[in-house]
């Protein structure tokens, strides 16, 4: 029986996935929910493509008959739609060649979890050499940034990534009872007290006065339950809508965003090495690990970390006219 976390984080992306059809669902479905974000923009890139030829389900349908052929009789089914959906990809679409290896991925990975195995050979793929770089973010400039974003979520997820240094997946881990009681008792810096879900590592991180202060504008009379998810969203419509906001602060660009969710971990770390943060706290407070042999040095409680943090990285992170709270000894 799923968990109303669960639930709640598969209503958030149920519009996508109503879409599809039995077979891609149950594939989805099977995907941990940081992958299954990409997956699923991945797979309706190539439905779009294969509509005319019916559902992905026929798809697999016809690659499982071709492959069950003789070698004179086969189609190479798989290997032609795919070297045709990179085609279609590159002339039809905007997606920058990384996107395209990712979505072939998607599908490639789709076959496989029906027992199909789907080579990438003989397709011709493009480089996966990125295209853009991440944006120099200065405090001034995340301002400014997080300024154009109209809707309070949205801006309260970019500036959580900015003085955290936390990727989205693990942004969006977070339950409100991970936060509830130093958020309601005013705590600031407010911790975040985590495992890293792509390495599994356990970490604390903070956000510091101006995060809080945009929290609370985002949650605003909403009365959460404590396994509620603390942002209801998922990585792609993060993605979209810090590339809409991007455009409106740099303009038109080629490849990635630069402005992307993962610039801002990025920035995080940048602005704290620039405030002589201990280089070993911003590798931890990111959720990065540590050499076996630092460890012991690097145990702390919870408020050792928070006042390292709050005398080593929000300094470089705060806004002039926001002020923490916590006081310590």
């Amino acid at each position: 029986m799923p968990n109303r976390t669960h639930f709640l984080l598969e209503e958030s992306i149920l519009t996508e996935l109503a879409k599809f059809d039995e077979a891609t669902l149950e594939f989805l479905n099977a995907l941990k929910r940081s992958t299954r974000s990409i997956y699923t923009c991945g797979l309706e890139a190539f439905q779009k493509f294969y509509a005319s030829q019916g559902e992905i389900q026929d798809f697999l349908d016809r690659v499982d008959k071709d492959m069950q052929l003789s070698r004179l009789k086969k189609q190479r089914v798989a290997r032609n739609t795919l070297k045709n959906f990179v085609v279609w990809m590159q002339t039809e679409t905007d997606f920058k060649p990384k996107t395209i290896r990712t979505y072939v991925t998607a599908v490639q990975s789709l076959g496989r979890y029906f027992d199909l195995a789907i080579s990438t050979r003989y397709i011709e793929l493009p480089s996966a050499n990125p295209v853009s770089k991440k944006y120099p973010w200065t405090l001034e400039k995340v301002v400014k940034f997080v300024d154009l974003m109209a809707k309070p979520i949205y801006k309260s997820v970019a500036v959580s990534i900015f003085q955290s240094g936390l990727d989205v997946s693990t942004l969006l881990s977070i339950n409100y009872g991970d936060v509830k009681e130093e958020f309601e008792d005013g705590i600031v810096p407010l911790c975040f007290d985590l495992v890293r879900v792509k390495t599994d590592t356990p970490f604390m991180s903070f956000i510091g006065a101006w995060g809080v202060s945009v929290l609370k504008e985002y949650l605003g009379d909403r009365r959460l339950q404590p396994e509620d998810p603390l942002y209801p969203l998922s990585e792609s419509a993060i993605e979209k809508y810090f590339a809409r906001r991007a455009k409106k602060f740099i303009g038109p660009y080629k490849g990635h965003n630069p402005c992307r969710p993962h610039s801002l971990r990025a920035g995080f770390y940048t602005l704290g090495k620039d405030n002589k943060a201990d280089p070993e706290y911003i590798e931890f407070w990111m959720g990065h690990e540590v050499p076996e042999q630092k460890k012991v040095y690097m145990s702390k409680g919870r408020d050792g970390w928070r006042k390292a943090y709050a005398e080593q990285a929000e300094p470089a992170l705060t806004p002039l006219g926001y002020k923490s709270t916590h006081s310590f000894p």
